[in-house]
This record gives C-alpha cells, structure tokens and sequence, in this order.
C-alpha cells in the first residue's frame, strides 16, 4: 500500500509542476491586441460590432483602448470602446460605422500597458482584420434622377393677369423703397457693432435647444456643426468653416487648445457625422446632451483664450 501511496503522491507533484511551468510559459507571451469583426460584407452606415482582445501579459495592467484619430475619415464611432466585465486579460467592445466603400482595413486601435511598478508602454493591433463595404446605391447601375414634367394646364404667359397685377406690386415695391430710406436716415452713424463669437454661438444652441424633438436630428445637427465651425472660424481666425472634423480636431492640437476641448470638439463633430452621414438615430437625450456639450467647450475655449488676449491689450496700451 505505501509504495501505491507514494507513487500517487509523485504523480500529483509532477501535475503540479508542470501547470506552473505553463503559466509561467503563458505570462512570459509577449502582450498582443487581437480584433475580429463578423464576417460577409455590410453597407456604408451599417453598425458593425468589434471585440478587442488582449493576449498575454496577465501580470500587467491595461489602460483604456483608444482608436487612432487618422481611423476617423474611414470609420465613425457609434459607440465607445466597453470593457467586459470579469475578463482578464480584458476583452473590449465598441461599434463602428464603415464611412466608405471597397475592402477597408479596421481601423488602428491601441492600448496602453504597464509592468506593476513600471514604464508604460503602448500596444497596437497589428493584425487588423478588412470589411468589405457595399454602396447603398443600386448595383446595375448609378442612381438617375426622374425625369421632369411637363408643365399641367393651359400654356403661355397668362397677360390678362399683368394689369390686375401691377397696382398692387407697384405700392408695395413704393413702400419698401420709403421704409428703406427712413431706416438708412434713422440707423445713419449708428452701426451696430457685431455679436461676440461665444454670444452668436449661444444664441444658435439656445434655437437649437427649442427645435430638438420638433424636426428630424439630420436637420438639427447640420445647423449644430455649422455653427460650430462657424465659432471656431472667428476665435481662431483659421478658415474652419471649410475642415473636415478630423482637420478641426488637428487645428485644436496645432493651435495648443487642452485636450479637454479637443475631445469636446471631436465628441460633437463626431455625433453630427454620425447622424448626418453615418444613418445612426440621435434619441432627444443625445441631442440635448450634444448640444450642452458644444456650449461648455466653447466657454472652456474663451477661459483659455481670455488670459492671451488680456495680454495682448495691455502691450498694445503700453505701446
């Protein structure tokens, strides 16, 4: 019986041994980040759900998974990078919006790892898997307008209608013509001088605001990123109104803006585009919180600006 006993115990060391050689084999793997993205083909808009996994390096500590900012003209991000509980190393998901069309590759995603008491150091996907995008457009062919009517009715110019006409466009055309002349002698060197950039921005959200649940969101972010741009376009004195949401998120790197309202900029450009050009429905909440966003990055904007431009006035006093 004791050598049966002592065979039992040498075989359970062994066992023992050899699961703790190969969890030290498996924490010594370099880190990696794997993505997968379901297969087939999809449409330019379409929500597409991506895992991020890390492999190896249990012992060490993630930070949070970010998506480079050049990935933006070829995907939109509908929903942020989302840890999943109780697995580690961590497993993320997110989705994105594909913005063209043909075989695109992921887009560059990376994440920050550190050794416990340690440098950090970041970590990119390096095999990143390709979606096919379809077009919305139909596949025999492109998309012809409807031809034009032709016109309903008896045709040529109706002259019997020109004198009943012309009495009453005539003394409307006299009025306007004497109240612009009593408006140009009333208002003569008394110019009123432009709104502030940061008070028109104000009074656009404030409409903004009101409109919200009234009309489609297509409509209310297109006027939400105009006047944006447009704000941006007076404070930096840069042609904003005609970049690119990623162009404006560089101007804000450039011109030395702190991150907080680069990511501001960035967040509500990138809920216009998702609604205007990406097919994703913007609920009232989204909206509103979009919108109130816009107005605290811009009043961080002017806290940044205001010291400079104090400086500025006061050597021009001096000079």
């Amino acid at each position: 019986m004791r050598p049966a006993r002592s065979g039992s115990v040498w075989i359970g060391l062994t066992l023992g041994l050899l699961a703790l050689t190969a969890s030290a084999a498996a924490s010594d793997e370099p880190p990696v980040l794997e993505v997968t993205v379901p297969p087939g083909a999809v449409s330019v808009g379409d929500r597409v759900p991506v895992r991020v996994a890390a492999r190896g390096g249990e012992e060490l500590l993630w930070g949070e998974l970010r998506i480079a900012p050049e990935s933006e003209k070829t995907w939109a991000v509908v929903e942020g990078p989302r840890e999943l509980a109780g697995t580690r190393p961590p497993v993320w998901e997110l989705i994105l919006a594909p913005m063209e069309v043909g075989e695109i590759t992921a887009p560059a995603i990376a994440a920050v790892v550190r050794d416990p008491g340690g440098e950090p150091r970041e970590i990119a996907a390096t095999d990143r898997p390709t979606v096919t995008v379809a077009s919305v457009l139909p596949v025999d062919g492109e998309a012809q307008p409807a031809p034009l009517r032709g016109p309903i009715g008896v045709s040529g110019f109706p002259w019997e209608w020109v004198g009943p006409l012309a009495v009453p466009v005539l003394g409307l055309a006299a009025a306007l013509a004497w109240w612009g002349r009593r408006r140009r002698r009333v208002g003569e060197g008394t110019a009123v001088a432009p709104a502030a950039p940061i008070d028109e921005l104000e009074a656009v959200l404030a409409r903004l605001r009101g409109r919200v649940g009234r009309e489609p969101s297509e409509g209310v972010c297109d006027r939400l990123a105009s006047g944006l741009r447009h704000y941006l376009e007076r404070r930096s004195g840069q042609p904003a109104e005609e970049m690119t949401s990623f162009e404006l998120r560089l101007l804000a790197r450039k011109l030395g803006w702190p991150e907080t309202i680069q990511r501001g900029i960035q967040a509500v450009m990138g809920t216009a585009d998702r609604v205007r050009f990406g097919r994703v429905a913007a609920d009232d909440i989204e909206l509103g919180r979009t919108i109130d966003l816009a107005l605290d990055t811009a009043l961080a904007l002017e806290e940044h600006l205001r010291p400079e431009e104090d400086e500025s006035e006061l050597e021009e006093a001096a000079g």
